[in-house]
């Protein structure tokens, strides 16, 4: 590539530009031989185990992903033994089954309905080892994929009743995604072939968009811990360090038509006409701390990638830079021990894969409390150690721009503060949705409801606040709707929010841009993410191109 010039993005860096792919982007340099990231919405095991219950040992998942921009069909696709934590001591990989993963079989499921046989080794079935294993599969399409297709992977695994096992998807039931259960083989093959509803005890309403234990939150699917494919035509590929800001804003039941979910899956996968739309490597789960990634019994995910590289790339990465989103869960009343953290996790990085290496920061967003459920922007208070403005987040976010670890830097946090406090993020009052269409439920305070009627336009997995008398306030989040045909639509809440509630006609209807969680307002909700995503420009990947 030819260097025509050099200008400054982020902090200070100086970068060299190439000759122009289009608009005012670098050239991508084609790599068609190089497996790479060809999946959205591949997600580590991790959270909690379940146990394999007598007459649902045998289970089927049936996932969808988005394909990259570009045509593929080589794909190369990792299932794994081992699951991580979630919370305190994430991300280290110690949430394992008690007995080994056994896969019967695997399809690749193309947009046609054609499914492809997934071979490990030229064999149908494979056994991911517990707490250790990882085998890979492959699977060659007697032609490309088109360029952003949604396609399927169905996995058929089973143990013995009795042990456990460990899962990575939550199924987004809006997308078709399923999970069957039987006692044998051949009754959840038939399950399969039928593509009927999930087996409700796997699925069970009450539980459905919900994150919890084993015994009270949506179960989850095993299937591929990656997917990779062929066919790469230069675009940049993040490697992610995360946390649940990446994604575990949301569940399930909001995810968009690629899968996607969060700020960042769903910014780096936004097509602009310019700088394209990019598949990361998301190496995070919520909990995450930057202190404790690539530290102990956090390093097989590592080994994976690297294994991919030297055994099937030729020595070349799976990835092309590294985006650092990491580092909220390491806050620290003292500044400069939180910012250590964080970089502390970009040094290892660098140890491992070379000081050159091309490394984007972001900085952090803050945490809020509220005095009205965060109905309005006032209601919300920010302490001093997450104030963005004037307390120690501020001083960590200064040292994110400053720091000579990046080669530059994208500051989100205008994109998601409020527009009338700049210390403060957003809330349901800038989300105004019309009203609710007469009242749910039969108003007698004692039968509770679990049905609202709505607008068409709110779209599932809102988190909704509506008056529900003069002055009062309450939220639901919308797991499901079935439309009425005339711009209505009857709107399911999820077993959080079945309550009997008296509704006042027509009520005020809000959606909340945060989420309440436990004490906090930590997480943003759908619409406070799509508003942080249109926010963001996209000419921010710019910053993602590596230097000379």
């Amino acid at each position: 590539m030819t260097p025509i010039g050099i200008s400054r993005i982020g902090v200070g860096i100086n970068v060299r530009h190439y000759k122009r792919g289009g608009g005012n982007r670098p050239e991508w340099i084609a790599d068609p031989n190089r497996y790479m990231p060809a999946a959205t919405r591949t997600h580590w095991p991790a959270g909690f185990t379940m146990t394999y219950a007598s007459g649902l040992n045998y289970q089927c998942s049936k996932l969808f992903f988005g394909s990259p921009d570009y045509p593929t069909n080589d794909f190369l696709i990792p299932f794994v033994g081992f699951g991580l934590t979630e919370g305190g001591s994430a991300p280290q990989e110690t949430i394992n089954p008690n007995a080994d993963m056994l896969i019967d079989e695997a399809f690749f499921v193309h947009p046609s309905g054609t499914e492809y046989p997934i071979l490990f080794g030229g064999s149908a079935a494979a056994t991911a080892t517990a707490a250790t294993g990882i085998v890979y599969g492959q699977v060659t399409l007697p032609t490309d994929l088109p360029a952003w297709s949604i396609f399927g992977i169905r996995t058929v695994y089973h143990g013995t009743v009795g042990n456990t096992y460990i899962g990575a998807y939550r199924c987004q039931r809006h997308r078709g995604e399923k999970l069957w259960a039987a006692g044998d083989i051949a009754s959840v093959r038939a399950l399969a072939a039928s593509n009927g509803p999930s087996t409700p005890a796997m699925d069970p309403d009450n539980w459905y968009n919900l994150v919890g234990t084993a015994t009270n939150s949506q179960q989850l699917a095993y299937g591929p811990a990656l997917v990779l494919a062929k066919g790469w035509d230069g675009r940049p590929v993040p490697l992610v360090l995360a946390d649940s800001l990446v994604e575990r804003q949301e569940i399930a039941a909001s995810a968009d038509d690629r899968g996607n979910m969060g700020i960042w899956r769903r910014w780096l996968d936004q097509r602009d006409s310019i700088w394209g739309s990019y598949i990361p490597l998301v190496m995070g789960v919520p909990g995450s701390k930057s202190v404790q990634e690539l530290a102990a019994s956090a390093t097989k995910r590592w080994d994976l990638i690297d294994t991919i590289k030297t055994t099937y790339n030729a020595g070349k990465d799976i990835w092309t830079f590294v985006l650092d989103q990491s580092g909220r869960n390491d806050n620290s009343a003292t500044a400069s021990t939180w910012s250590s953290a964080k970089f502390g996790l970009v040094d290892r990085v660098k140890s491992r894969y070379g000081a050159g290496i091309h490394v984007v920061g972001i900085t952090l967003m803050p945490t809020f409390t509220s005095t009205d459920a965060g109905r309005t922007v006032a209601g919300f208070a920010v302490s001093a150690l997450w104030n963005p403005v004037t307390g120690t987040l501020k001083t960590v976010n200064d040292s994110i721009k400053s720091s000579p670890r990046y080669n530059a830097v994208i500051d989100m946090v205008p994109a998601f503060m409020s527009d009338s406090d700049p210390t403060k993020g957003p809330a349901a009052e800038m989300f105004q949705l019309g009203n609710v269409i007469g009242h749910p439920g039969n108003q007698d305070g004692v039968t509770t409801w679990d049905t609202i009627k709505l607008h068409t336009s709110v779209p599932i997995g809102s988190r909704i606040m509506f008056e529900y008398q003069p002055g009062q306030w309450t939220s639901r989040l919308l797991m499901s709707r079935t439309d009425n045909g005339d711009g209505t639509a009857d709107y399911k809440v999820t077993g959080d929010g079945i309550f009997a509630t008296i509704v006042q006609d027509d009520a005020t209807l809000l959606a909340h841009g945060m989420n309440l969680d436990v004490s906090s307002f930590v997480h943003p909700t759908l619409h406070g993410i799509l508003r942080t995503v249109s926010r963001i420009p996209q000419a921010e990947k710019a910053k993602f191109h590596p230097l000379v």
